[in-house]
């Protein structure tokens, strides 16, 4: 396979993992995770947090979005400058 047949590989697997992270995000945000189900299965509840990140995946559904979408598109982005780096360095 040729270097242009991999990158349109690799585009359709982001394309598809940014489709999936959706409907991911859309199921997941509404359900408790294991360590969440065994504190409300033990009564016990959150202390407050020390620090609060300024995105956070964790409260409602649009956040859980945001937050997958912004960390697809940097991971995107950095996949991205450094094929095109690799593709310069092979040239020269």
């Amino acid at each position: 396979m040729n270097r242009s047949g991999y990158l349109k590989a690799a585009a359709v697997v982001m394309a598809l993992f940014a489709i999936g992270l959706v409907g991911y995000f859309a199921f997941s945000a509404a359900f408790p995770d294991g360590l969440e189900r065994v504190m409300e299965d033990n009564g016990l509840e959150e202390s407050e947090p020390f620090y609060t990140a300024p995105l956070s995946y964790g409260e409602d559904y649009w956040g859980a979005l945001l937050a997958g979408l912004a960390g697809f598109a940097i991971t995107f982005g950095l996949v991205y400058l450094y094929l095109r780096g690799m593709k310069a360095r092979n040239k020269a």
